[in-house]
């Protein structure tokens, strides 16, 4: 008896090929649409851009802000910061120059490294040396190195500055630059000069005020010791009377009000100076003026 087999007959099904199943499947998936189509389309968001973390946010915002500021202070360094060896030239440059300044029979007594800003270049030194001799005080320095440009080549340019002991001027030990630099002021009646000295040079910066001070009192007393010997006396007079100073009142005033000149009223009350004081009393000529009650007699 023969078994029939379904699947050699002629009425079995032959089995569905697999390929034209994954093609309908693929025809029936949906497209892909464009991005910027997503909205239109009704399709689901994209996936949102995921955000830095805070602290990653200050740490790259703190790095730009440290680059600029690193840069600027990279400019300011090379504006204000000497070039390498330009103290050591311009100091060597100014004791040459100092020796060659020197007169006869001068001699330097004491001497400083010191350094000036001007203000036309606040932010650049100018090295020199400052020296006190028998006869005056010698500043020599180099002017600040050129920002922009390097310098010429040949002899360098130098900045010479004389005060004779004659002359009115003080030197005295000041802290400058708002308290943070230590230097020697010079006073003026027209003008007022700083010396910027670094502490490896202080105590001979001391020792070039000191004799600055000592050479301009030996000066001051020889010039008055020769006026009196030069100086005509007082004229006679009949009579000298005693004057109390008032306010506002001046040597000069008082020699002219009493006919008489400020040489004869400091020799006739030992004054070095024109300066009186308010109630001063002062010996005057006796002359037919109105005094008022201030003015008596001896």
């Amino acid at each position: 008896m023969a078994i029939h087999d379904p699947s050699t007959g002629p009425s079995a099904i032959p089995p569905a090929p697999s390929t034209p199943v994954a093609s309908a499947e693929s025809a029936m998936a949906p497209r892909s649409l464009p991005r910027s189509s997503w909205l239109r389309a009704g399709a689901a968001a994209p996936p949102a851009r995921r955000q830095r973390r805070p602290w990653v946010r200050l740490l790259v915002a703190l790095t730009s802000s440290t680059a600029l500021l690193g840069t600027a202070a990279l400019v300011a360094a090379a504006a204000i910061v000497p070039p390498i060896g330009a103290r050591r030239t311009a100091r060597e440059a100014a004791q040459q120059e100092v020796a060659s300044q020197l007169g006869t029979d001068e001699r330097v007594v004491a001497r400083t490294f010191a350094s000036q800003r001007r203000w036309t270049n606040m932010w650049r030194e100018s090295f020199g040396v400052l020296v006190a001799t028998n006869r005056r005080l010698l500043y020599v320095g180099a002017p600040p190195t050129p920002l922009l440009r390097p310098r010429e080549d040949g002899p360098t340019e130098l900045l010479v500055e004389s005060y004779p002991y004659d002359a009115a001027f003080t030197l005295e030990p000041r802290i400058l630059v708002r308290g943070y630099v230590r230097g020697l002021v010079l006073r003026t009646p027209a003008a007022q000069v700083d010396f910027l000295v670094d502490d490896g040079s202080w105590t001979s910066a001391m020792r070039v005020s000191q004799a600055s001070a000592a050479a301009r009192k030996t000066v001051t007393r020889n010039e008055e010791e020769l006026s009196a010997t030069t100086r005509a006396p007082a004229p006679p007079a009949a009579l000298y009377v005693s004057y109390i100073v008032q306010r506002g009142e001046t040597l000069t005033g008082l020699a002219r009000r009493f006919r008489s000149s400020p040489d004869v009223l400091r020799q006739l009350n030992q004054l070095s100076t024109d300066e009186i004081k308010v109630g001063q009393r002062l010996r005057v000529p006796k002359v037919d003026v109105d005094t008022g009650p201030q003015l008596r007699r001896n």
